[in-house]
């Protein structure tokens, strides 16, 4: 094994990944609604199948999966019987939190559910962690609401986003705080959310989304093909579904579901944490590559396999049944830590 952190690319074999949880149903257990109890129960059983599925395929492929841990069932609780807020996010999305870049590993959130694995990694090489956060939140910390899924790495070059969520000082503070000379920095445009905009699959080839007009694909990427998603699954979901001008005004759906309207106002109420935006998300992009050969998608996208095929790739569907409810696809429930391969530049 080479090093334990350690990855250059999106797309080089993947050997180790956090893939993340959400909480089991006797979290809830203080729900006096019966209905908003089971109702929520089964959103969170079928979550932790669908992300345990995922789990078994990419092992099938080789690489380690770590799994944050959840907070402990009396703790969690307790803090809720005496602070009566709004309730904290699951560790579901590892991608928003942190990302490695090269033999290093930069945890933009501070997610204490990950912090046995983290310290793994610190005992196997103190210098392979960077993170701000690790003698206590610090509000004035440049790094504060930054998102790791704005980072984009290809090599000796990493695109980030300029954005409400990855600003010019936290791209710079990056820069200079953990990149070193071998890179490149590169800017690109996603306005947030970066791998729900485009995704690369391997050298050459990127599937992309409706988002991307302020992409400079010929001059970032010259000589790459790139496919844009026009016909997103999420369009047949609100066609489906109904959700987009009836249902919560698409912000967020239960597929499979009819959620009750305590069920809505639980969720809007305690839950705001918890949801996103999903009808502006096109989860066809948001994906996990396994390999050059070999990548993992939460649905089906004729388009997207077609052009996969294209380009000698097995499209791999592990189903995520809750993405329009989380807006949390494939990518945003994985977080690479080690993958196969040098430092390449790829321009």
């Amino acid at each position: 094994m080479s090093a334990v952190v350690q990855s250059y690319t999106s797309w080089q074999p993947l050997e180790e990944v956090i893939v993340g949880r959400v909480h089991t149903p006797e979290y809830f257990s203080f729900i006096k609604d019966n209905k908003v109890r089971h109702q929520l129960g089964v959103l969170l059983e079928e979550t932790n199948e669908d992300l345990d599925n995922l789990q078994r395929t990419i092992e099938q492929f080789g690489a380690t999966v770590r799994r944050p841990e959840l907070n402990r069932l009396d703790w969690f609780l307790r803090d809720r019987e005496i602070n009566k807020t709004e309730i904290t996010l699951p560790p579901l999305t590892p991608r928003d939190w942190q990302i490695t870049l090269g033999e290093k590993l930069l945890r933009v959130l501070n997610v204490p559910e990950v912090n046995s694995i983290i310290e793994e990694y610190k005992l196997a090489n103190p210098k392979s962690v960077v993170d701000p956060h690790a003698g206590g939140y610090n509000p004035d910390h440049p790094l504060v609401n930054c998102n790791a899924s704005c980072i984009v790495r290809v090599g000796t070059d990493v695109f980030f986003d300029n954005s409400e969520w990855l600003t010019t000082t936290q791209m710079e503070w990056i820069r200079d705080n953990v990149l070193d000379s071998r890179y490149r920095v590169r800017r690109a445009i996603t306005n947030g959310h970066g791998d729900a905009v485009f995704a690369i699959l391997k050298p050459g080839v990127i599937i992309s989304s409706m988002h991307d007009a302020d992409l400079n694909y010929r001059e970032d990427f010259p000589g790459w093909e790139v496919h844009k998603v026009w016909d997103s699954t999420i369009h047949a979901a609100m066609e489906v579904g109904k959700f987009k001008h009836e249902n919560f005004n698409g912000r967020w759906w239960l597929q499979g579901h009819n959620p009750t309207e305590e069920f809505v106002n639980f969720v809007d109420t305690w839950l705001t944490k918890w949801t996103g935006y999903v009808s502006e998300t096109v989860f066809d992009v948001n994906c996990l590559v396994l390999d050059e050969q070999h990548v993992i998608f939460s649905s089906y996208n004729k388009q997207v396999f077609d052009f996969c095929k294209q380009h000698h790739i097995e499209p791999i569907i592990c189903d995520l049944r809750h993405k329009y409810f989380f807006d949390g696809g494939i990518s945003c429930c994985t977080q690479d830590i080690r993958r196969r391969g040098p430092l390449e530049t790829y321009f």
